[in-house]
């Protein structure tokens, strides 16, 4: 039998992280276009994107942690139950 490939879906945060940093490298560029076609680059634009790349990554980040340290203690809680229950039989 073929083993079908499972589907993994991205979760909303995933897309939107992922949409968020594609606009803000894209938008960094600008000043270099700028200074390309011999127009006034606005330097405090790259640095503005730049500031919301790392604001965006920071906070994905931490969400993640959050998340991961939540779920370790769900899983601790869930193993240390049972270990109550075995010893009570």
């Amino acid at each position: 039998m073929r083993k079908r490939k499972r589907k993994t879906w991205q979760t909303y945060t995933k897309q939107a992280v992922k949409a968020l940093l594609v606009i803000g490298v894209i938008d960094a560029n600008i000043p270099y276009i700028l200074a390309l076609v011999d127009k006034d680059p606005c330097i405090e634009l790259g640095h503005a994107f730049i500031t919301e790349i790392v604001a965006v990554i920071l906070g994905y980040m931490i969400k993640a942690y959050l998340e991961t340290k939540s779920e370790r203690k769900q899983e601790l809680e869930e193993f240390q139950a049972g270990m109550n229950q075995q010893e009570d039989l």
